[in-house]
């Protein structure tokens, strides 16, 4: 998965979101570079699957 900053996202918005609407996803980074303050952007279509993936490595109580 490719990854961008958030300025570079908004620099090419239309290209990315055009990419996205032909079955691509992005992960975009905060300026702290950190898990929560990324996002991912995913076609509708794999939503679900996407979604499934993610609540599989964050939802747990396992100690840090």
């Amino acid at each position: 998965m490719e990854i961008y900053t958030v300025q570079e996202f908004q620099e090419d918005f239309d290209n990315l979101m055009d990419r996205v609407e032909n079955g691509e996803s992005f992960m975009i980074t905060s300026e702290h570079g950190n898990a929560h303050g990324n996002a991912v952007m995913v076609p509708y279509n794999t939503y679900e699957e996407a979604y499934e993936n993610i609540r599989f490595f964050v939802d747990h109580d396992d100690a840090c």
